[in-house]
C-alpha cells in the first residue's frame, strides 16, 4: 500500500481506537507515536500510558510530554516485565521495538497480558527486503567511530516474521503493507529525519559512549547523505514497512 500519508498517521488509523480507552505505549521512546495518538486520534493523554526500558529516554519522553501539555503517564520499565495488572488496558502499542527485546516470545506474551480479552495489540516494524538507508549510514557512522554494536542479518521481528511472534501471545494478527518512497535532495533534510529514528535516540542514551563521540554522529551520517545526493543527484530511500493489528489475547 502506498499512502502518501505520515506512517505514524497511517499506522494509528489501523487501531481500533474507541473513546474512553486506557492505550499503554510500550517502548515510547520520545514518543514518536504518542504524541499523534493523542493530538490527531483525541485520546485523552490522561488515558495514555508510556514505558521504556531506558531511564533517559523515558525522562526526555516526559519532558516532551510537559512542552506539549499533555498528562501522560510514564515509567522506566522492561517489556518482558511490565507494572501493570493484568487486563489493565484496551489497547497497546509496541512500535518499531520488539527486535530490540533479548525474547520476543516473553514479551509478546507479557503484552498480550496487561491487554484485556476485547483489547488489541498495534506493532510496528520494517520489511527486511529494502535497503534502508537512514539505518545504513547509522552504521557505518558507528563503524567509523568505533561504537560497538549487535549485528544482525536481517531483523529478529520484521514485517516478514513478525506474524509467527505474535500469534504466542494472540490468536488473532493481521498485517498490512506501507510501502512510499522519499526523495532527498538536502543533506540536513536527511538528517532531520535520521534523528528522529529509535536508534539514533537508544545511541544517546548509551551511558557507556562519551558525549565527544556521540556528538560526531550526525555529522557523519550527514556527510554519507551529502556524498550519494552528490553523485547520484538525490538520494531516494524506498520505504517498506508496516503494522500488526492483534486481538484475541492468549490468556
Amino acid at each position: 500500500m502506498v499512502s502518501g500519508q505520515k506512517f505514524e498517521s497511517w499506522a494509528l488509523g489501523l487501531a481500533p481506537l474507541k473513546a474512553g480507552a486506557v492505550i499503554l505505549d510500550a517502548g515510547c521512546g520520545w514518543g514518536r507515536f504518542t504524541w499523534p495518538l493523542i493530538e490527531e486520534f483525541s485520546v485523552d493523554s490522561t488515558d495514555v500510558y508510556c514505558v521504556d526500558s531506558s531511564l533517559g529516554m523515558a525522562r526526555s519522553a516526559r519532558k516532551e510530554a510537559h512542552r506539549r501539555r499533555h498528562l501522560t503517564k510514564f515509567a522506566a520499565a522492561d517489556i518482558q516485565s511490565l507494572p501493570f495488572p493484568t487486563g489493565h488496558f484496551d489497547g497497546v502499542m509496541a512500535n518499531h521495538v520488539l527486535y530490540h527485546l533479548p525474547d520476543i516470545g516473553a514479551g509478546v506474551k507479557e503484552l498480550a497480558r496487561v491487554v484485556n480479552e476485547n483489547g488489541w495489540l498495534l506493532a510496528t516494524t520494517n520489511s527486511d527486503n529494502i535497503r534502508v538507508p537512514v539505518l545504513e549510514f547509522h552504521y557505518k557512522a558507528l563503524d567509523i567511530l568505533g561504537i560497538d554494536y549487535v549485528s544482525q542479518n536481517g531483523s529478529p521481528f520484521s514485517m516478514e516474521n513478525g506474524k509467527q511472534l505474535l500469534e504466542e501471545g494472540f490468536g488473532q494478527v493481521y498485517l498490512v503493507y506501507f510501502e512510499d518512497s522519499t526523495h532527498y535532495s538536502s543533506a540536513d533534510e536527511f538528517l532531520a529525519s535520521y534523528k528522529k529514528i529509535g536508534r539514533y535516540h537508544n545511541l544517546l542514551a548509551r551511558g557507556d559512549v562519551e558525549p565527544h563521540i556521540k556528538r560526531q554522529l550526525p555529522a557523519l551520517v550527514r556527510q554519507q547523505a551529502q556524498d550519494e545526493i552528490d553523485s547520484k543527484g538525490t538520494l531516494q530511500a524506498p520505504v517498506r514497512m508496516g503494522a500488526f493489528v492483534c486481538r484475541a489475547p492468549r490468556l
